[in-house]
């Protein structure tokens, strides 16, 4: 890779983000297309401080994780459309008319989803988690006609989600995890899991008792360390189509690679550097 006085800068803001593959995701992607920029994770304690930097060194476009993602639209200068419904930002485009914000986590899904050959249309999905992630994947997915359910331990915040949701998809349910049991769940055709529980490194974790996990079902879990969580490992062993977290990872980084530089992503370099990244991890 070339750096010189010319090269744009893009990076990750979360905490914990040393453990990120996005930067070999996209320095691919930007050499495999000429583009002279480069992509660093930076693990900070504040997000609006991070937003001050992007400003004042003109750093070109951000991925934003956990735990910022809600608290970065205070301090942005324009929202997109989808970005604000939804309530959650994990990508920014550092303009000449400001610093904007998109959320692609929910498309990330979708496409995740559907490559595995899981359709949401018609499909009850029980979303567990109600932090951004769970905010954009249930937007996205009741724009497709899926019913949602939102399912977690705090009950006031799995409330504040589903009335948000009512505005616009006047279905959504919402129920605490101790309220979950058999019956219930053989009205469920899509488990989506956006909690921690399960990620490295206390990956014997599972974010619902795996009795409740029937055949019957897709199961995705968004965590992509390790590429197969508990949740997965148990979900294929009782003959559930899987879907792993690295593959929203790839999806939602080939909308933000979209966003940032108005070129189709090279999808399959960048689906071979993130196994390549997942294997050396592995090891």
């Amino acid at each position: 890779m070339h750096i010189d006085a010319n090269t744009q800068t893009y990076c990750i803001f979360g905490n914990p983000v040393r453990h990120s593959f996005s930067p070999a995701i996209h320095n691919a992607a930007f050499r495999e297309l000429g583009i002279n920029a480069l992509y660093s994770a930076f693990e900070i304690e504040s997000i609006g401080k991070g937003v001050d930097a992007m400003r004042a060194l003109g750093i070109k476009g951000a991925s934003v994780t956990i735990p910022f993602k809600r608290d970065v639209m205070q301090y942005i200068d324009e929202i997109d459309d989808t970005a604000g419904r939804i309530g959650s930002v994990n990508t920014l485009v550092n303009t000449d008319q400001g610093i904007r914000g998109y959320n692609t986590d929910g498309e990330g899904a979708l496409m995740a989803l559907e490559s595995a050959g899981i359709h949401a249309r018609d499909s009850r999905v029980l979303i567990i988690g109600n932090g951004g992630s769970a905010r954009a994947i249930a937007f996205t997915l009741a724009k497709r006609d899926a019913g949602i359910v939102i399912c977690g331990r705090n009950r006031e915040r799995v409330t504040a989600l589903v009335e948000d949701m009512r505005k616009e998809h006047a279905g959504a349910e919402g129920m605490t995890l101790d309220r979950l049991d058999p019956e219930f769940m053989k009205g469920i055709d899509i488990i989506i899991n956006t909690t921690p529980v399960g990620m490295y490194p206390d990956t014997d974790a599972c974010p619902i008792d795996t009795k409740l996990v029937m055949e019957r079902h897709a199961v995705f879990d968004i965590i992509y360390r390790p590429a197969q969580t508990r949740l997965l490992a148990d979900a294929l062993k009782k003959g559930c189509t899987t879907v792993m977290g690295s593959a929203m990872l790839l999806y939602q980084g080939v909308r933000q690679f979209e966003i940032w530089t108005g070129m189709e992503a090279p999808v399959n370099l960048m689906s071979e550097i993130l196994e390549n990244e997942l294997a050396r991890d592995r090891e």
